[in-house]
């Protein structure tokens, strides 16, 4: 399959296949130890990104890689930072010296 993509201000064709592009449910299954109607039901309320419904689901490869690749504490700590600009969460450090978050209650 030839596929066109805009990568930056060119377009590019890349040569794939139609399964490269996507997970099935039982690769899925067995990356993340869940049980595959779990992940019908995860896909189905929308707690898995990528999800594509047709004859079968399958979920987009990159965004599953994304999903599935943890975050470091610089990455973790800049977006609690980011929440708790926004009013979003709060902290506060308790007795231990550990910095705790709370979900800020939204006024209305």
């Amino acid at each position: 399959m030839v596929e066109a993509r805009k990568l930056g201000g060119l377009y590019m064709k890349i040569h794939t296949r139609q399964d490269e592009q996507f997970i099935t449910v039982e690769e899925l299954s067995h990356r993340t130890g869940w049980d595959p109607m779990t992940i019908y039901e995860k896909a189905s309320s929308g707690d898995i990104p990528g999800a594509v419904w047709g004859e079968t689901l399958r979920f987009e490869k990159e965004g599953i890689e994304a999903w599935l690749t943890p975050i470091s504490r610089s990455e973790l700590e800049e977006i609690l930072k980011e929440l708790e600009q926004e009013g979003r969460i709060t902290s506060f450090v308790d007795v231990d010296g550990k910095r705790r978050y709370i979900v800020a209650e939204r006024k209305q």
